[in-house]
């Protein structure tokens, strides 16, 4: 399994910490999504009625299919940590690709009514998802 260091910061110390994709997915309880990589809501997102604002860690590797899927609602997406986080979205106006740096708190907007597509660049990135919920609130 290919480790990906990130940066941690911690009351002023600086160093690198490196995890694997198991360790990430152990330490949050991540689980295996349909579409593929690992997922789970964040805290109050299992209590929330269909159509709230609800929060989701998605961890995305190179494996895991990228396939186009609808946006029913607004969504923001960021990059925690591991590799970038590419964002595609497609419109009736074109396609426009965003790429997050991990750990950079950038966000990004994703319009309803597109086309949404979202991948790691350069090996496996834990991501964040910010959207309305819809069933397991990981969709």
């Amino acid at each position: 399994m290919k480790r990906v260091a990130f940066v941690l910061k911690l009351s002023g110390w600086r160093g690198e910490v490196e995890f694997t994709v198991d360790e990430v997915v152990e330490n949050l309880g991540l689980r295996p999504l349909v579409e593929g990589g690992w997922g789970r809501p964040m805290a109050g997102a299992d209590a929330a009625a269909r159509g709230e604002a609800v929060g989701a860690y998605r961890l995305l590797t190179p494996e895991a299919p990228d396939d186009w899927r609808a946006t029913e609602a607004e969504e923001l997406w960021t990059a925690y940590m591991g590799a970038a986080l590419q964002v595609e979205l497609a419109t009736e106006t074109g396609v426009r690709r965003e790429t997050l740096a991990a750990g950079s708190g950038q966000w990004v907007t994703v319009p309803a009514g597109g086309w949404l597509r979202t991948r790691a660049l350069g090996g496996w990135c834990l991501a964040g998802r910010i959207g309305q919920a819809q069933g397991d609130g990981l969709s």
